[in-house]
């Protein structure tokens, strides 16, 4: 599949941002460029996410060992994850005595050993690296066991496209699809996940758009926020910079989202 400017953007994206290709003239934005790029480390996220007083999932701990994190002492539904993850790499979801992504059987006394070796395959494990366990959220329809992400892609201060990710199953069984701010959805849009059916817009919509506006007025750049929703609010989940490496977008998406940063071109 060829590469699309969406791709080439990301890529140069990668080089400014993590690895210090062409520091902005300014100190001051390229200071603001390197504040905004860390916050896809949960850590630095959460910091933020008290300063805008954006709801989050319950953080029972964060330790800088895995072993440090009291298992006996946590919920038997919790989340446990490496504070640099991404593409759900090292993510848990334990419900009771089963893990939910994996579908195997952990009983609750052998979770940090089954934890151990999940994290020893993965590929965002490194000195400096801290473990966070927080709440399992429900999604608001309770048919979907993994909380659906509403990813919401923002500039200019504004959301303008929002993706919403069936994680339910396996890794090849899930799907995805793209909707506008107003909630009418695109055709295919990226084809790293399979075409899921339109649904209805989803309760709090209105609450998901405040808060991803919040958000895009403050950092006032290009990003993805990632969301979910339950019966009873929306949470906050993570800043992505980097979506999907810029792979596997579609003629579509590669238009809609390049007119974004054209329209749109950060600050920094």
């Amino acid at each position: 599949m060829p590469n699309t400017e969406f791709k080439r953007r990301m890529d140069d994206r990668l080089a400014r941002w993590y690895q210090g290709k062409d520091p902005h003239s300014d100190p001051k934005r390229q200071q603001r460029r390197s504040y905004i790029a860390g916050l896809v480390n949960k850590t630095a996220m959460h910091r933020y996410a008290a300063r805008l007083e954006l709801p989050l999932p319950e953080c029972y701990a964060e330790t800088e060992q895995l072993e440090d994190l009291n298992f006996p002492a946590l919920p038997e539904r919790v989340v446990i994850k490496p504070n640099n993850a991404a593409n759900n790499d090292g993510v848990m979801l334990f419900d009771g005595a089963r893990e939910v992504f994996s579908g195997e059987t952990v009983p609750l006394d052998q979770r940090l050993k089954f934890a151990r070796a999940v994290l020893s395959r993965g590929n965002f494990v490194k000195l400096g690296t801290r473990f966070i366990a927080e709440e399992f959220i429900q999604d608001f329809d309770p048919a979907f066991t993994v909380p659906r992400d509403f990813k919401v892609y923002v500039a200019g201060g504004r959301p303008w496209v929002i993706q919403v990710v069936n994680r339910v199953g396996k890794k090849t069984d899930w799907s995805h699809r793209y909707y506008s701010q107003g909630w009418v959805p695109y055709g295919p849009f990226q084809r790293s996940n399979a075409m899921a059916p339109v649904i209805a817009k989803p309760q709090h919509f209105e609450e998901l758009l405040e808060l991803s506006a919040r958000v895009a007025r403050d950092i006032n750049c290009f990003m993805r926020l990632d969301f979910y929703i339950t019966a009873q609010r929306v949470v906050f989940g993570e800043f992505t910079s980097y979506p999907n490496a810029g792979l596997q977008f579609t003629p579509t998406g590669n238009n809609v989202l390049c007119d974004l940063m054209d329209r749109y071109p950060d600050p920094f």
